[in-house]
This record gives structure tokens, sequence and C-alpha cells, in this order.
């Protein structure tokens, strides 16, 4: 869970003064207060029409449990953010193990999102440098076998965010102890789960899937050339993979261009010092706050992505409301 802090001073009415007299850091502010509910209030119908989308096409193979095990933790993700700061914010006394459990939870679903749609990416991209041989090896029962082990690990990673948390009541914030490493140490933990490792591999995949896609059309273009009759790929299936090859490059795409700026952030973090109650300090808040935003839209965008970017998904969605109970048309394939 991102590190947001409610107030980024302590309470005073120096701090006060200050505050009002700062542009900048009411816009911060103000960001750090509304932008989980503007999000939640996108994210939330759009993963539950995803779901719902997905569930009634014909086809559920290892990509579209895939997609909607993404759409289940970009909710759960984003649930779990509004209901610890909304918590916290509202004075109700949140305790040692609702602190473990939400702080846990929270960095948990988020990162298990992010390395779900770092699956999809790698499946895809073994797709389409193996197509004769993916689907024999990536079934959907292995698919389920690689996300538990996924899951399990970064269950893992996380564990140790357990003992060191705690709740500090005159702070009335979840804290963690400072007598050890360990907080520094999961601090990278997470950055590097969340952010660095998946960044890195989404976009080594996009380019590797661009370059496989590139040369398949020319050895396709060859094999026609040498015989038109004999190699004619049905266009069911070309279809279908162009479909999936579409939602998952604009996913991952516009994934890499929203972690970015979190990325860049906590790498300059380190090496930009400054003070307390002065213009640089709020210029770095909201630059944060700014990072945050668009880090967590990443468990919000989906189905919107899906929609623009996939006819077969889109036709789908808009067939829903329209579609008689007891029609005895064809569903759609993806």
């Amino acid at each position: 869970m991102n590190e947001v802090t409610t107030t980024p001073y302590n309470v005073s009415n120096i701090t006060y003064i200050y505050m009002e007299n700062s542009r900048i850091m009411d816009l911060a502010m103000t960001i750090n207060k509304y932008y989980l509910w503007v999000i939640l209030a996108f994210g939330f119908p759009g993963n539950l029409a995803t779901i719902v989308t997905i569930v009634r096409m014909r086809h559920l193979g290892s990509f579209t449990l895939y997609v909607v095990l993404l759409a289940v933790m970009d909710t759960l993700s984003l649930a779990i953010k509004i209901m610890f700061y909304q918590i916290l914010g509202s004075g109700a006394a949140l305790g040692t193990p609702g602190c473990k459990f939400l702080k846990f939870m929270g960095n948990y679903s988020s990162t298990f999102a992010n390395w779900v749609l770092v699956l999809m990416a790698i499946e895809r991209l073994l797709a389409v440098r193996y197509p004769l041989r993916v689907q024999k090896f990536l079934t959907c029962k292995r698919s389920v076998m690689i996300i538990i082990s996924v899951g399990l690990g970064i269950g893992a990673a996380y564990a140790p965010i357990i003992p060191i948390v705690y709740y500090n009541e005159k702070a009335d914030n979840c804290e963690s102890l400072q007598n050890s490493h360990m907080p520094h140490l999961m601090t990278w933990v997470n950055t590097s789960l969340y952010a660095f490792i998946p960044f890195i591999i989404l976009a080594l995949s996009n380019i590797l899937i661009g370059k496989a896609i590139r040369n398949s059309f020319r050895i396709r273009r060859a094999l026609q050339c040498i015989s038109s009759d004999s190699f004619r790929p049905r266009c069911c299936d070309v279809s279908i993979q162009r479909q999936i090859l579409l939602m998952l490059f604009t996913s991952t795409f516009v994934f890499v261009v929203l972690l970015f700026p979190i990325c860049a952030f906590v790498v300059t973090d380190h090496y930009w010092e400054v003070k307390p109650y002065t213009e640089e300090y709020d210029i770095k808040y909201l630059c944060q706050q700014i990072a945050f935003v668009l880090c967590d839209s990443t468990h919000a965008v989906n189905f919107y992505l899906y929609f623009l970017s996939a006819r077969k998904f889109r036709k789908a969605f808009t067939q829903m409301p329209t579609c008689p109970k007891g029609s005895q048309g064809r569903p759609a394939s993806l």
C-alpha cells in the first residue's frame, strides 16, 4: 500500500497558517483526500463489467482467466485502500491487528494485480514466439498452478510486514517498528515487486511481442506466396489472437506509462532533499501525489482499454442488455 500520509506535517497552528498560504500544498492535500474516490468511481463499475462480460463469453481459457482475476484483484486493491484511509481519517481506533491485516492485504492485492498482468504478457509472448507448442504446455490447469505459485511468493515476500506494523494510538496511525532495518528493506521490496520489476518485464515483453508479430507476419506472407492453397489459417483463430494481443498490448502499454512516474519518483526521492515549510517541499509532495494517482489508476482503466481496443469484447458488452434470456444466438468468443 502506498505510503500516503493524511497530513505531511505535525498538526499545529503554524502548520495550518502555512498550509493556508500555500496553494501548491493545498492542491496536493486535495488530491490526497479525493483521488481514490474518483478512481474507485471509475474502476469499480469497469472491473465489474469486465468480469460479467468475460464470464458470458464462450471461451474461458487461460487468458480470460487472467482477465477475470485481474479485475477482481484491482477491485480488491481499491476497496482496501479506501477502507484503510477512511478508517484512519475518521478517527476510529483501527488497532494493531487491523493495521497488520490492511497493510498486508493492501500491498498484496495491489502487487498481485500487477503480476497478473505480467503473467498475461509472458503467456502472450510465448504464444507469439512458439504458436505450435503453446496450446500443449500453457493449459488452463498449468496457468492456475502458476497463479497460485506467484500468489504464494508475493505473500511470502510481504509476510515480514505483519510483525513490524503496529497501531500508534497517540498518532492515530499505522506505523512500523524503527528498531531494525526491516522497515527500510520492506519499502524497497514493496517498490520492487509493485513497480520496478513489473515495469521492466512489461516494457521488454511489449518490445519482444512487437518483434515476434512482425516476424510472424513476414513468415506468413512468405508461406502464402509459396502455396496459397495449402496455407490457409482459420480466420476465426487469427481474429481471436489479434483481439487478445490488442487487449494485452494496450493494457500493458498504458500500465508502463502510468507506472513510470512512481518509479522515477522513488529513484529521485533519495537525492531530492528538501526542507519542510518550503515551496520546494510542496512541489515534491505534489509530485508524489500525482505519481500515486497515476499508479493507482492502473487498477481502474483496464475495462475502458478493453472496450476501446478489442472489437469482440466491445460487441459482447454492448449486446448484454439486449440479449434475451432464452436467446439461441452464439456467444462471443475470446
